[in-house]
């Protein structure tokens, strides 16, 4: 490491740890800087915050009693060095300041500081965080986000707009949840609450978040964005307070890889293809019985079907007037005798898969749902003698769906031993759900109370 740069870390965390959250907006006059390191000087960290000390000219938003304040900046951002940085001193400057503290993501940050004062609590400058490139790709975007679908740069290719918007908001789990969540809050003390009331009935956890669309074909939306690796860091992230997380990441890549595979997700519809249900459900079962999934002799499939759909996209967008999509995949076929397809209601079950409409999407008959046969319980009903309980609820697999748990299953008296038998609740949703989600409630029972 050049001379003259130092690497701090948890920097001001022992002085402020007794006061309460507070932001900051003041005007303030910059007295000296810490030379912006370079990619080199701070590898193997991608990321990198350096310090600046400021002189409090005037106290706008919130409580400063100090003359001076000790400030962090971006200064490296994905192993590129951040541009426009403050250099001149005696310049004056507008900052709107939160304490670094408060944004425990920070805790192990590499801090490059040349000031060196270790009185002072750090405050963090949260504008000088890059935006994600999908943020500038959206400028100019604003009638299209507004009608829920935005058209992407490749033929044929639509977008969420609510899955650009979670998009955009980069590594998430790092910034204000009140500013960057639909629900202003951060997401795992509602799924460390869920875990923990499935375990004292004996039940696992294991939480499989669906990555978006667009961060596994971002070339289809612009030329110009690249996959950024924030799914799975953040699931990391969640791994880390206790969770049991499945990263389909690493699966995907490697199917990607391979050219002629088929697409993991559709073009005009929201939701992924048969064929990422295919390979989800053949990594689920590896995760919870830890062995090599293997289709039952008295299973069959139909390989090679394929068909029409017309997307909830293109729906939306029905002015764009685009074809049908067709859709190639192995189709599971079902006993005449047994019915029609998997269904949901299968309370005998040992796993029960929970979620949103991604549980339901190519396994439900409603045509909005294209039919049965390649969904992601229909793959799993391969592996397992017993059907699959589905409990599902469309737009909302993470609070509606629990409460639909319990109250058709874990409250009712109909079902007074349902979590007898039971080993696993599969919870699968859309990862935009993070920041997306209307509510991440602490409070839905699994159980009633007796």
């Amino acid at each position: 490491m050049a001379a003259g740069v130092r690497a701090m870390i948890l920097v001001g965390w022992a002085v402020a740890t007794s006061l309460s959250a507070e932001s900051l907006e003041i005007e303030a006059k910059l007295l000296q800087v810490t030379p912006a390191p370079t990619v080199e000087q701070v590898r193997p960290y991608p990321r990198a915050l350096a310090t600046y000390l400021y002189e409090v000219q005037t106290v706008h938003e919130g409580t400063y009693g100090g003359k001076t304040i000790l400030v962090v900046k971006w200064a490296v951002w994905e192993r590129a060095m951040v541009k426009g940085l403050p250099s001149k001193i005696g310049s004056m400057e507008r900052l709107k300041l939160d304490r670094l503290l408060d944004h425990g993501a920070f805790k192990r940050a590499r801090i490059v500081d040349n000031i060196l004062n270790r009185e002072m609590v750090l405050y963090y400058d949260p504008l000088s965080r890059p935006a994600p490139a999908v943020a500038k790709l959206l400028a100019g975007k604003s009638g299209e986000l507004e009608s829920g679908v935005v058209k992407g740069s490749a033929e044929g290719w639509l977008f969420l707009a609510d899955e650009l918007k979670h998009a955009e908001t980069g590594r998430f789990w790092e910034r204000d949840w009140k500013k960057v969540s639909r629900a202003g809050v951060d997401p795992l003390p509602a799924m460390l609450d869920f875990q923990r009331r499935l375990q004292k009935v004996g039940v696992q956890l294991l939480v499989v978040p669906v990555p978006t669309k667009v961060s596994f074909y971002p070339e289809r939306f612009s030329k110009e964005l690249k996959g950024d690796g924030v799914h799975s860091e953040y699931l990391h992230h969640m791994r880390k307070a206790g969770l049991a997380v499945l990263d389909l990441d690493p699966l995907f890549k490697e199917h990607q890889k391979v050219g002629g595979n088929r697409l993991l997700y559709c073009a005009q519809d929201s939701h992924w293809s048969p064929e990422a249900c295919k390979l989800t459900a053949g990594l689920i079962y590896e995760r919870i019985e830890r062995a090599k999934p293997k289709v039952r002799a008295d299973r069959e499939s139909a390989v090679g079907r394929t068909r029409e759909i017309t997307g909830d996209l293109a729906q939306m967008r029905s002015g764009l007037s685009f074809p049908k999509e067709r859709i190639t995949f192995d189709e599971v076929i079902y006993e005449k005798s047994r019915g029609p397809g998997h269904g949901y209601d299968h309370p005998k079950s040992e796993v029960i898969l929970l979620g949103d409409s991604h549980v339901a999407v190519f396994g439900d008959p409603l045509p909005e749902l294209h039919g049965i046969g390649g969904g992601l319980p229909d793959y799993l009903n391969q592996y397992y003698p017993r059907r699959i309980e589905v409990i599902a609820a469309f737009g909302d697999g993470v609070n509606q769906a629990r409460v639909n748990l319990y109250r058709q299953r874990g409250g009712s008296p109909k079902h007074r031993d349902y979590w007898v038998n039971k080993r696993w609740v599969v919870w699968c949703f859309s990862a935009r759900e993070f920041t997306r989600a209307e509510k991440w409630s602490t409070k839905i029972p699994v159980v009633k109370d007796r």
